[in-house]
């Protein structure tokens, strides 16, 4: 690692960083470049979050997750390689496109990265204006694979990973797929191993599902890519038409919410891709209690922080390789090999931009913090 106070000064333009050593100087060691963000031995990165407005619940607990581990980072570690302490700059998006890239024009040189976003919309428009600052991705489709700036949590996979898992335990005769319209459901649909019999899909904003849920009452075995909100309408409906079948959902389908939405879930409810049980004994769930200290900890709390944690590993990565430009952290990807974060599901990595994380799948838990329990 190299030490914050030999660093070679750089000028910085946008995302490039070159150094201001004479021509004349030679050195053994290859320059220290820093980008934007990078203020003397502090390293700005940035939250886009909904921190007001309907979804600000969400975003609070969000940022939550983020300012718990990065204090951890300062406080614990002397921040990132023990030199540069993390200064985490919170923009409120209102979970508004328009809002969201006009904080980014207005802040792009002051962050070295951001550190976490939330939401299809925002993060969609935070890409197209990115200009090359990594963008740590709000949602885990990995649509957002081609552009190059996007960065993913390594400990969220991809919904096109969490149907892939499920598909596996289906052994129904007849399968049936349910999703909204958009990249979310497009994605899920990618992960299926073989052709659902019925595919439903139905506009965002639905709230009535009796024509899906009547277009789906013959199959065996359901996965559904919906939101909590939808998945506790469609349980609904479906106990009014007949006996919901066994549902296996993707992570976002389940909230504790549905354990009040709904008299009882159904007995064979199954989710792929969740947070580990919060009481967990695995060194990373461990490490994150005693971050949160007396911080109330939820879904969204852990994806903050998960995030965060990604973010960390690659910076530590691009001061190794004396590049803390919006270049290096994001050429860091292919370094990072094997890392095992320690929540109990073993090793994760980048295959270029898309992360490879074991899923696992869990069931509802009324007693359980998260509302989720392993299954064997």
């Amino acid at each position: 690692m190299v030490s914050a106070c030999t660093t070679t000064p750089v000028s910085t333009t946008g995302g490039e960083a070159t150094s201001s050593l004479p021509s004349t100087t030679s050195t053994t060691a290859a320059p220290f470049l820093t980008g934007p963000g990078v203020v003397e031995s502090s390293i700005h990165v940035g939250v886009f979050l909904p921190l007001t407005g309907s979804l600000s619940s969400i975003g609070t607990s969000v940022l939550n997750g983020q300012l718990a581990y990065w204090d951890s980072v300062n406080e614990d570690l002397g921040g990132v390689a023990g030199q540069f302490t993390v200064v985490v700059d919170q923009y409120d998006t209102a979970y508004d496109e328009d809002t969201a890239t006009g904080l980014l024009a207005a802040h792009r040189n002051d962050l070295a990265a951001i550190s976490s976003s939330l939401g299809t919309p925002v993060t969609a428009a935070l890409l197209n204006e990115a200009g090359g600052l990594p963008v740590m991705v709000g949602s885990e489709t990995s649509t957002w694979a081609a552009n190059e700036s996007a960065v993913f949590d390594l400990a969220v996979p991809t919904y096109r990973a969490q149907v892939e898992a499920l598909w596996v335990r289906l052994d129904g005769s007849t399968i049936g797929f349910i999703a909204p319209d958009g990249a979310y459901g497009d994605d899920c649909l990618d992960g299926a191993g073989s052709s659902p019999d019925v595919v439903v899909r139905y506009p965002q904003g639905t709230t009535d599902f009796e024509t899906q849920v009547t277009q789906l009452l013959s199959v065996d075995d359901l996965v559904a890519c919906v939101t909590s909100t939808d998945l506790a309408r469609i349980v609904a409906t479906w106990e009014l038409l007949g006996t919901p079948p066994p549902m296996f959902v993707t992570a976002p389908s389940f909230g504790p919410s549905l354990f009040t939405a709904l008299e009882s879930v159904p007995s064979e409810l199954f989710v792929a891709g969740a947070p580990p049980p919060y009481d967990s004994q695995e060194p990373g769930m461990a490490l994150f209690r005693a971050s949160l200290a007396d911080t109330p900890a939820d879904l969204w709390t852990f994806f903050g922080y998960t995030q965060a944690a990604t973010m960390h590993l690659l910076l530590e990565q691009a001061v190794e390789d004396r590049n803390l430009t919006w270049e290096g952290i994001l050429a860091a990807r292919e370094e990072i090999g094997h890392v095992d974060l320690g929540f109990g599901w073993g090793a994760a990595w980048f295959d270029r931009n898309l992360p490879v994380v074991p899923v696992i799948i869990q069931a509802p838990d009324i007693d359980a913090v998260f509302g989720l329990r392993p299954v064997d």
